[in-house]
């Protein structure tokens, strides 16, 4: 199917609770938590089949329908052997198991009989209904009152006991839901250990609860406990420390109001186990908003609850521990009391975190922790981004936008994606924002279906590769002008400007600091790949074309810029040696390196 279609199905939330919706995937199904609704889940079955479903935190193994047991009394006198017939109490119950799954259902209905297993010949016969799904069954015995404990497995729907005493360290599961109510509804989700992992309710924001393991929608418990039962446990650490986000690195990470908290089963690493208390250890005193923070590689990213910034948390070889960094330092005017509502990581090809502010701004970190490379920029569009997130596609994360742009005065919101990194011909390419993109057997100067941009005058174009600007859309329509042949090939949109200032040079030299001297740009060398029509000077008002013209013929494009290429700048000094550059039409610009010689004081 070449087309992209849209499904639309009833959700249990409405608008104004998606903000505060957390959720986790695996395969097909998305688990989703809000402290108002009871813990949800999301299952695409097919392309056109999607459906929300109430967690019901049972096993989906049925337990037998029914349960008899019968006494086979062969002795009631063994005068011959000093003991008497004493006939005692037995109670069953039978669990069905799926050894594909490790799932062991709850136990039946309890059948209870009365025999003298003590004496020879004597036994009682325990039978039940099939299940269907079932490997094998475990059987379970209590003695007069005491609990039940297990005594057997079989594949067989019956089983003898001849007196077999019950291992009353394994007891059958029973049933356990802490989210039955308001109130008690969970606001987090994680997958951890091949459990799932809820958190924070209103009724007890510090708590934290999980799954059996490797049953992702199972709370059953036994008593006394097993190994892969179902926890239940608080962060006690001298306030209230509402457990915000839950995230899964190499140890289960606790992201509270107050505090960040490492959780494992003893302290030391090792993995949850319900027979022994978790060990919840405060890492980092810097608390988490409700944002759901990224995993990158083996660092988190997280913003705050207090202040505005963002932060990581990674292993410290020095403390032997998690140790937290300020990646916003560089670039605190971009916070400055407004933080952010939405962001998503693109892994491939640029390593990229794209962030959308508060006030609709669209932000965007460079990571490349083996480099030590980091910093951010701020892109602007005509428009709010509102939300996005990144989906693989085609070897590469492409990242969609959820934008709101004025149309004829009218707010619309348009579902948007970042063009992709991966083009051969330039004509491929688009550097434009709320664009479309078309290809046509034959030339064409006039292109419809553009009703998102009606009634603007700036529309600006990539035409057979050629770049055209101050074009307008009327009744939803483009015309080339008239100078322009017809295209083939061409991409339509709102234009952007991209500026590059470097920072200004800082040096100590023997004739002292380069602060408050008069200094310039003697010379710059950059190093551009794929590049194609910018404007380089030393401010935004002193700009000039950078010379790309080589060897290629009349009335063809420009080629590509790639290489070194030198820059003479204007002869005016000044307080900061600083370079800017600015590209204007929608081309490529790709900046590898920028190579300054400073004048001071000359």
């Amino acid at each position: 199917m070449g087309g992209a279609r849209i499904t639309r199905i009833g959700s249990p939330f409405n608008g104004v609770e998606l903000a505060d919706l957390d959720f986790e995937q695996t395969a097909d199904t998305l688990y989703l938590a809000h402290i108002d609704h009871p813990p949800t889940k999301l299952v695409r079955a097919s392309h056109t089949d999607w459906s929300f479903h109430a967690v019901d935190f049972a096993p989906t193994l049925a337990a037998p329908a029914t349960c008899t047991a019968s006494a086979t009394v062969a002795n009631t006198d063994s005068a011959n052997q000093g003991a008497a017939y004493f006939p005692q109490l037995a109670s069953y119950c039978v669990c069905a198991v799926n050894d594909d799954t490790g799932m062991e259902s709850r136990a039946s209905t309890e059948a209870t009989v009365t025999n003298d297993l003590s004496l020879k010949r004597n036994f009682n016969t325990v039978s039940w209904s099939p299940v269907a799904g079932a490997s094998r069954y475990t059987v379970y015995k209590a003695d007069n009152s005491q609990f039940f404990g297990y005594i057997g497995t079989t594949q067989a729907t019956s089983l003898r006991d001849d007196n077999i005493t019950p291992a009353l360290d394994r007891a059958p599961p029973r049933a356990s839901n802490p989210f039955a109510g308001p109130g008690d509804y969970p606001s987090t989700v994680a997958l951890f250990e091949q459990r799932a992992v809820w958190a924070r309710t209103r009724n007890v924001p510090h708590g934290i609860w999980t799954t059996r393991s490797g049953q992702l929608e199972n709370m059953d418990r036994s008593r006394p406990l097993r190994a892969d039962d179902s926890m239940a446990f608080a962060i006690q650490a001298g306030r209230v420390n509402s457990v915000n986000q839950l995230v899964a690195t190499t140890s289960l990470l606790a992201l509270t109001s107050d505090s960040v908290f490492r959780i494992d089963g003893d302290g030391s690493g090792g993995v949850l186990d319900a027979t022994r208390a978790p060990a919840a250890r405060r890492q980092i005193g810097r608390g988490s908003s409700r944002l759901p923070p990224l995993v990158v590689d083996n660092v988190v990213f997280y913003q705050p609850g207090v202040g505005h910034s963002v932060r990581t948390i990674g292993y410290d070889f020095t403390i032997d521990g998690l140790k937290s960094n300020d990646v916003s330092i560089f670039s605190p005017h971009f916070f400055e009391r407004m933080g952010i509502v939405s962001w998503c990581y693109a892994q491939e090809p640029r390593s990229l975190i794209w962030a959308a502010r508060e006030d609709g701004a669209l932000l965007c970190l460079t990571w490349e922790q083996e480099q030590n490379v980091w910093g951010w920029t701020l892109c602007e569009t005509d428009g709010k981004v509102l939300s996005l997130c990144a989906i693989p596609e085609g070897g590469e994360d492409r990242v969609y936008l959820v934008v709101e742009r004025m149309v004829e005065g009218v707010a619309r919101r348009f579902v948007e994606r970042m063009a992709s990194h991966d083009w051969s011909d330039i004509r491929q390419t688009c550097f434009l924002d709320c664009a479309v993109s078309g290809t046509f057997d034959t030339p064409r100067t006039s292109f419809s279906g553009l009703w998102h941009l009606e009634g603007r005058s700036d529309v600006a174009g990539l035409v057979d590769g050629v770049a055209v600007m101050g074009l307008s859309v009327s009744q939803g329509t483009l015309v080339l002008p008239p100078h322009m042949d017809g295209a083939t090939q061409a991409t339509f949109g709102i234009p952007y400007t991209v500026d590059i200032e470097t920072l200004p040079v800082r040096l100590t030299t023997q004739g002292g600091t380069t602060l408050g001297r008069r200094q310039q740009v003697a010379q710059a060398i950059l190093t551009l790949a794929d590049t194609r029509q910018i404007e380089v000077g030393i401010d935004a008002n002193a700009l000039f074309p950078l010379k790309a013209r080589k060897g290629e013929a009349w009335s063809t494009p420009d080629a590509l810029m790639n290489g070194d290429y030198p820059v003479s700048v204007g002869n005016r000094a000044g307080d900061e040696c600083t370079l800017w550059l600015r590209q204007s039409a929608p081309l490529p610009f790709t900046l590898l390196g920028i190579a300054l010689d400073a004048v001071v004081g000359g």
